[in-house]
């Protein structure tokens, strides 16, 4: 029911614009109009001396209608006219009014024309211009076709009476005024019926637009969950392996590049004793704690898988050394107890590294491995520190690291 109420209203709405639109059209026409008949009146050209009398009446009604037009022009500019629930009303009654004064003062003008030249034309072709024009319905013109037919109709009859001459006006209105009522009907009926599909449309592209726009959201988030770990939200293994995609795509020249494999000492230890929902806890916290400094040191951070993560940074080996250091050290600040660890009552981890200078993807790859080797190493070493390998993959550097 609501949604009925707002269709109708936006019917209403499309409806009015779509007539106030038509009423400057009409009123650019009539204002033409009135001035040429203004000029051709001031000529006298189609007057006898017996006329001129009238010509006076002729020029006020038309120099009315000339200035009524132009108001409108100025007032009811197109730019502005947004019909809006406010609105509604007011533009509706400057529609109507307008045009009531028009055929009112075109009214006049036929009644003077019916005593002189024993004919209405002037007001049947604007009534019927009226008709064919604007999309209004037939309750909204009949009371003025009233206020205007009658009074031409009964001063015809007492002009010309019922005689030859009054062929002249009664036959005409009789055939001119019905045909302008039925077309007015059907330019309302298919009017309404266009504006109605058109706004349906409208609310159809609306919603198709909004699913769209909601499936795209929806994508993108499926999109981000694929490339995530559920666990801590981190970029997961094939977002790292679309990154090393991009990083090899992007080398034009030897670009200098550091691996960081990190993997929580003991870990296993760790969930047998406390339980799995304390070993993932740590795994949350270490990962946030990595994801802060790769955004620190603008690097990528991704779980490697299980208890591993990786870190990729285009740094100098000294730099990266150094962000080795602060992992090691920040993490053992994190304090996460762990008692059955052979290294210390706390979480640590380890460090494998490799930096090189890096010129195709196939030693990019090979980084990796060495990173991970170098991960082993460190492990072998006592934990709780980092190893790095070089790239020129001829000579292993060892930074061990006291165990604290």
């Amino acid at each position: 029911m609501e949604n009925q109420e707002k269709l109708v209203l936006s019917i209403q709405k499309e409806m009015i614009q779509f007539n106030l639109k038509r009423m400057r059209t009409v009123a650019w026409t009539m204002m033409y109009i009135s001035a040429i008949i203004t000029i051709i009146h001031y000529g006298e050209v189609f007057f006898s001396k017996t006329e001129r009398a009238m010509v006076p009446a002729y020029i006020a009604i038309h120099t009315i209608l000339f200035y009524l037009d132009l108001t409108v022009l100025l007032f009811v500019r197109e730019k502005k006219m947004k019909v809006t629930s406010l609105n509604l009303r007011k533009y509706k009654s400057i529609l109507l009014a307008y045009i009531y004064i028009i055929l009112i003062l075109i009214t006049v003008i036929t009644l003077m024309d019916v005593y002189f030249f024993k004919h209405a034309v002037l007001y049947e072709v604007l009534f019927l211009l009226i008709c064919t024009v604007f999309s209004i319905s037939f309750l909204e013109t009949f009371p003025i076709m009233l206020i205007t037919v009658l009074p031409i109709l009964i001063s015809a009859y007492l002009s010309v009476g019922i005689s030859g001459e009054s062929i002249k006006i009664f036959l005409p209105m009789s055939l001119i005024i019905p045909i302008g009522l039925i077309m007015q009907r059907h330019t309302y009926k298919v009017q309404r019926q266009i504006t109605k599909q058109h706004i349906l449309l409208q609310v159809e592209m609306t919603k198709a637009k909004n699913l769209s726009k909601l499936l795209t959201e929806k994508n993108n988030e499926l999109s981000e969950q694929a490339f995530r770990d559920t666990l801590t939200n981190l970029p997961n293994r094939r977002a790292f392996n679309n990154k090393l995609t991009q990083i090899g795509q992007q080398l034009s020249k030897p670009t200098s590049l550091s691996v960081m494999i990190i993997d929580l000492d003991f870990f296993k230890k760790l969930n047998d004793y406390y339980g799995h929902l304390q070993g993932d806890e740590a795994l949350i916290k270490v990962a946030a704690l990595l994801d802060e400094i790769a955004e620190k040191y603008n690097a990528f951070a991704a779980r490697w898988g299980g208890e591993e993560f990786v870190i990729v940074s285009q740094h100098a080996a000294k730099f990266s050394e150094h962000v080795c250091e602060e992992i090691l050290e920040e993490v053992r600040h994190l304090n996460i107890r762990h008692k059955h660890s052979e290294v210390a009552d706390i979480v640590t981890v380890s460090i494998g590294m490799c930096h090189a200078k890096i010129s195709n993807s196939e030693q990019l790859k090979i980084c990796c491995e060495l990173a991970d080797q170098a991960l082993y190493t460190a492990k072998q070493n006592g934990r709780n520190n980092f190893y790095s390998k070089s790239g020129n993959f001829d000579e292993d550097v060892c930074f061990p690291l006291k165990c604290q």
